[in-house]
């Protein structure tokens, strides 16, 4: 019964186990109909007085895509319908239940269209002096409204090899920040936490406030020079309906706010997850252990444990080598637990024969076995231990890219083990 109100309470936000599987399937249900029962492949649209219906399919193709009293529109002309022509300008004068074109074009659910005469029109028109005015009149309003289209895609395909945007997560960037976009996770600009950072998840607007606050996130974002904006006319990125009600759209201040696989082992299943912090753990792998059936309100994890210690003094190396491991056992398991993140995480960790190297979780794992056995006196046997590991590793395979992981690992270790302990 504890365990099942502790799962309860995390759905809300506020305790520590939460099932990844869970999340999985309500992120499965990315775009339902809305409550009117509506078409995902239709909107309806509003312009004055008038009314009609926006199809996705013809709207993306630029054709006539707005069927209103009988006749076909395209946006301006649907604007000129709807007796708004002065504002020159369709995406702000058209409406989807009461939110302008403008506002999803932003939100990346449609993408910007110069919706450009076809010459059939403008051959009709050349054959009356009225037809030719009115030409040049729409020209005008057209031109105008490219002049505003700073979301415009250049739909072309320009060379791209698109086999890098397939799989899961994309890398993404916006000035000096960078970020992993997670695919199930992405439904607008304003909602749906996609973007992983070092520290937090983030929405595309979120990131983009964080890192450019005077940009737009379809152009300032981008994965391998490639705007979001892009991706999502590439079908890339598919963002929900705007009357999208999944657990993403409607619940994204309390939903999503951690990982959906564990910090340590990298999959997915029954995961404490950190009150402070994203990182999610199986209570097996997190150290020290933690005991499922606890029902606290609060968890958090080794990691911000020691982030938030106040310790101000600082010592040598040689210090904290000697001194017994039950004076820093929370360091060392603040240590570990980051080479083991770095190690499955790592690409090598696919490369074929892995499993068969001695360095990684195998040989890691019986570290961390030792720690929690308390089978280390000193901290220099726990440092030890781990240096004994890699020299071993990196003299008895000949395999490049494990070699490079080997050498990542130990700068790493040299890193987190200075800024851990807080050496001088």
């Amino acid at each position: 019964m504890e365990k099942q109100n502790c799962k309860k309470r995390q759905l809300r936000g506020s305790s520590s186990l939460c099932t990844s599987e869970k999340k999985k399937q309500a992120k499965r249900q990315k775009c339902p109909k809305s409550s009117k029962g509506q078409n995902n492949s239709q909107l309806p649209v509003t312009c004055g007085c008038k009314e009609g219906i926006l199809h996705l399919k013809k709207y993306n193709n630029e054709e006539e895509c707005i069927f209103s009293e009988g006749q076909w529109f395209k946006p301006s002309e649907f604007e000129r319908f709807g007796k708004k022509e002065r504002n020159k300008k369709w995406k702000i004068s058209i409406f989807s239940n009461g939110i302008p074109l403008q506002k999803l074009i932003e939100d990346g659910f449609l993408s910007s269209k110069s919706f450009k005469k076809s010459k059939v029109q403008d051959a009709k028109k050349e054959k009356s002096p009225v037809g030719l005015e009115q030409q040049e009149s729409d020209e005008k309003i057209d031109d105008n409204q490219d002049d505003g289209d700073d979301d415009d895609e250049d739909d072309d395909d320009d060379g791209i090899d698109m086999s890098v945007f397939k799989g899961p997560t994309l890398r993404v960037t916006c000035g000096s920040g960078s970020g992993i976009l997670y695919k199930c996770r992405f439904a607008k600009g304003h909602c749906g936490r996609c973007i992983r950072t070092k520290d937090v998840w983030l929405s595309p607007g979120d990131f983009i406030r964080l890192n450019k606050p005077d940009g737009t996130w379809r152009k300032d974002i981008v994965a391998y020079g490639i705007p979001l904006g892009k991706l999502i006319m590439k079908r890339v990125l598919e963002p929900h309906m705007i009357n999208c009600d999944c657990e993403i759209c409607e619940e994204q201040d309390q939903y999503l706010q951690n990982d959906d696989v564990c910090f340590v082992c990298d999959s997915g299943g029954d995961l404490v997850c950190c009150d402070e912090c994203p990182r999610a753990f199986h209570s097996h792998c997190h150290l020290p252990a933690v005991d499922e059936d606890s029902p606290g309100s609060q968890w958090s994890c080794t990691f911000c444990v020691i982030k938030n210690m106040e310790d101000s003094s600082r010592k040598t190396q040689q210090e904290v080598l000697s001194s017994p491991v039950s004076q820093y056992t929370l360091h060392c398991q603040c240590l570990l637990l980051q080479l083991l993140h770095d190690c499955m995480t790592d690409p090598c960790t696919n490369v074929p024969g892995y499993s068969k190297n001695i360095c990684g979780p195998m040989m890691l794992g019986r570290v961390k076995l030792e720690l929690e056995n308390n089978d280390y006196k000193t901290v220099r046997e726990f440092v030890s231990d781990i240096r004994q590991i890699f020299n071993k590793f990196c003299t008895s395979t000949t395999d490049s890219d494990s070699s490079r992981m080997t050498s990542r690992l130990k700068e790493v270790f040299k890193k987190e083990f200075k800024t851990v302990f807080k050496l001088l």
